[in-house]
């Protein structure tokens, strides 16, 4: 298991779901099973258990494709793999398709 990170807090909030943007540092849970028949599904919990967001992948998707959903069943987004590219790239896209942000890796 690896160890715990913890990053340290950002000088302001910042989100886009207004619900989802906590007054206080939280600590989240991701358990993802790697052998699961639910293919890359998981939840996000708090640290006391609590689910925030349920994460729904397919188990052969080309572009590995997660969406997002709120506990009451909202799709907020999707989070999406890149081809062609020379750096590893993820792209996160509403649910209508349209992008809101690219998270590429890079050579330090």
């Amino acid at each position: 298991m690896a160890a715990a990170f913890q990053l340290p807090p950002a000088p302001r909030q910042m989100g886009v779901f207004e619900n989802l943007i906590a007054r206080q540092s939280e600590t989240l849970i991701l358990r993802e099973k790697v052998l699961s028949l639910t293919g890359d599904s998981f939840e996000i919990k708090l640290a006391n258990g609590t689910p925030v967001l349920r994460v729904q992948g397919k188990v052969m998707s080309i572009s590995g494709r997660k969406s997002l959903f709120d506990i009451a069943g909202n799709h907020l987004f999707d989070i999406v793999k890149e081809h062609l590219h020379i750096h590893t790239t993820f792209a996160v896209e509403t649910p209508q398709g349209q992008k809101i942000m690219e998270v590429k890796s890079g050579f330090k």
